[in-house]
């Protein structure tokens, strides 16, 4: 069975998004009303009525991130910023519809035709999709985007995994448009791999050859052919080093904007390209109206807020929370930006322990009433209120409510003392000396109801958070320690299960959710990402069930049970879903906002012209 047990396709705590927290804004900001609770995956925004006299001019777009890309490497890098400008530079077979959160064609005519056995997938390119100098894009490009993908000695371990299991690329010998990817097992993920990942030119990367010449059966074992293993060593080599970003012509992309200047840990600016293929496409993610858009690094809440303010800054969806509600409370921010807070696929957690070792960590939350009893007795609504000023939503279970497959029968579990005290009575767990903390005689020694809450130091409002948490448990007798970690050291626990509960979250996509991660009993024994033991034999093969099949709706409904499982064992309190702060400024015309990141695209905005109504983009 296809198990991937590494967190780049479900990514923890990605520190782009959390940096949202580490504000040290005013805290005299209104929370957010009850009428606004509803989940949006998409949302379009009306033009303004009028243009601004001070509104700058210019057709270029000023974007905002918190952090560099590792790289611009095509097939080598991980991050988010990457991905982002990725989207601008390159194209993919397929691409993730940020307005519907589905897959859709890139640069094939058609989704691709799956076989009987479904582990063949055969695409057909579109005509009109060429590379800069005019030549067409083949299947033979294809073919070696996935041989240097798959190469051995490419240094891309985030994505082998993927690759491992592609066999082979079949081109129709009477079509260079037509070819056909052979997968050597059913995989859920086999057809979720091609979305945005770049198709790469053989013409740039390999000009002598050496890999693209390689037939796939003899690609991962040239041991016993020296010369070709040399080659391919050295072709390898000189690939791994390409695209870091610092050569502005190292990168062949296929996407309408190319990379004109770069400077590390400050800005990126993309140009438009002068006669591209997508100047006569319909698809509003092949637009390139801006002449460039620039990426530019600012850290610091004080100094992002003085550049919104004097219309610097033009689009972001790494705002901080706090800084954005005051932001909204500024008559000037609102006459010039769009904003709003947009739900997305990601959300927060305290995992529970489900195998203390019974020394150092007490035999406690290896009972499912305990679990659910602290799951009754947290504050979470409050702390929603109190914290975030109301602007993120509860989540119920492990799956975003913005996905079709989210189980609606799972509900949110209310703040309860009762309940959690009828469930722990039920445990066994009683205040015997009366000194406010329940306690019960575990293994012949008496045992209090204590236990550890380890959160990130690095966020502030998490110790606040934690606070809320212990206060809210004091009623039901259960005595919470927080104790805040840092990132390495909050990890190492929670891998090693040298924990109890610990705070933490996810941030995932619309794309077909990989249970193995966070669920597997492989990832626990493994040190993986399932840090709470949750797991049998019988999840297991639900996983893999769910892994291998391919029809969406018995998919759908094995991960209704699947969820159910999880909602039912309670390794997890569900808190709240993770929300982006996306700004626009209303100079441009036909802004939209997504659930599905980066939140916002900046080619298909539009510098409004004096003649702009007040008027949704249809």
């Amino acid at each position: 069975m296809l198990r991937r047990l590494n967190k780049s396709f479900i990514s923890f705590f990605n520190l782009f998004i959390f940096t949202c927290f580490l504000l040290s804004c005013t805290n005299s900001v209104t929370p957010i009303s009850s009428s606004e609770k509803e989940y949006n995956s998409f949302e379009k925004l009306p033009n303004p009525s009028k243009i601004e006299s001070d509104w700058p001019k210019n057709n270029s777009v000023l974007v905002h991130i918190l952090a560099e890309p590792d790289n611009l490497h095509p097939t080598n890098g991980t991050s988010q910023t990457r991905a982002e400008l990725f989207l601008y530079l390159h194209a993919g077979l397929l691409r993730t519809d940020l307005r519907s959160g589905t897959i859709t064609p890139g640069i094939c005519s058609a989704m691709p035709i799956v076989s009987p056995d479904q582990k063949s997938l055969t695409f057909t390119l579109r005509v009109d999709v060429k590379w800069d100098d005019g030549s067409p894009v083949t299947a033979y490009d294809v073919a070696f985007t996935v041989k240097a993908s798959k190469f051995k000695l490419t240094n891309n371990p985030s994505n082998k995994f993927y690759f491992d299991n592609v066999k082979e690329v079949i081109i129709d010998p009477n079509n260079d448009k037509r070819f056909t990817i052979v997968m050597n097992s059913v995989f859920v993920q086999n057809l979720a791999m091609w979305c945005d990942y770049p198709i790469i030119r053989s013409k740039s990367y390999d000009p002598s050859m050496a890999i693209s010449m390689v037939p796939f059966d003899l690609l991962n074992d040239t041991s016993k052919h020296i010369e070709l293993d040399k080659k391919l060593s050295n072709w390898a080599d000189t690939f791994n080093s390409a695209g870091s970003g610092a050569d502005v012509n190292s990168i062949d992309g296929l996407g309408p904007y190319k990379l004109v200047a770069a400077e590390a840990g400050a800005s990126w600016t993309l140009e438009k390209k002068k006669n591209h293929w997508s100047e006569n496409s319909s698809a509003y993610n092949e637009k390139s109206y801006p002449e460039k858009i620039i990426f530019k690094v600012n850290q610091e809440p004080v100094s992002q807020k003085i550049e919104l303010l004097s219309q610097k800054i033009d689009g972001s969806g790494y705002l901080g929370t706090r800084l954005l509600l005051e932001l909204q409370q500024d008559s000037s921010f609102n006459r010039n930006y769009h904003s709003k807070f947009m739900d997305t696929y990601g959300y927060t957690y305290i995992a529970m322990n489900m195998h203390p070792d019974g020394v150092k960590h007490s035999f406690i939350l290896n009972d499912l009433n305990v679990r659910k009893a602290l799951a009754s007795a947290a504050r979470i609504d409050d702390m929603i209120k109190v914290v975030n000023k109301g602007v993120n939503k509860r989540v119920a279970g492990p799956v975003s409510p913005l996905k079709k497959e989210s189980n609606p029968a799972l509900k949110i579990i209310p703040y309860n003392v009762k309940a959690s005290a009828d469930l722990l009575d039920k445990a066994g767990w009683k205040d015997s000396d009366n000194d406010g903390v329940r306690d019960k005689v575990i293994n012949g020694k008496k045992t209090d109801l204590m236990v550890e809450l380890a959160y990130l130091s690095v966020i502030p409002e998490w110790k606040e958070m934690a606070s809320i948490i212990a206060e809210g448990m004091k009623p039901a007798g259960i005595k919470i320690v927080a104790n805040g970690y840092d990132y390495p050291m909050w990890l190492q626990k929670v891998t090693s299960h040298d924990y109890e509960m610990a705070m933490g979250a996810w941030n995932t996509t619309s794309l077909p959710e990989d249970y193995s991660q966070l669920w597997s009993t492989d990832s626990y024994l493994n040190q993986g990402s399932n840090y709470t033991g949750f797991g049998s034999s019988a999840t297991d093969s639900l996983i893999s069930a769910i892994a291998t099949t391919m029809d969406n709706d018995k998919r759908t409904k094995l991960e209704y049970q699947m969820q159910q499982a999880i909602y039912d064992q309670q390794p997890y309190i569900f808190m709240y879903g993770l929300v982006r702060r996306c700004v626009m400024h209303k100079r441009f015309s036909d802004v939209e906002f997504y659930a599905e990141r980066p939140g916002l695209l900046y080619n298909h905005v539009k510098l409004l012209s004096p003649t702009a109504t007040n008027a949704v983009n249809p």
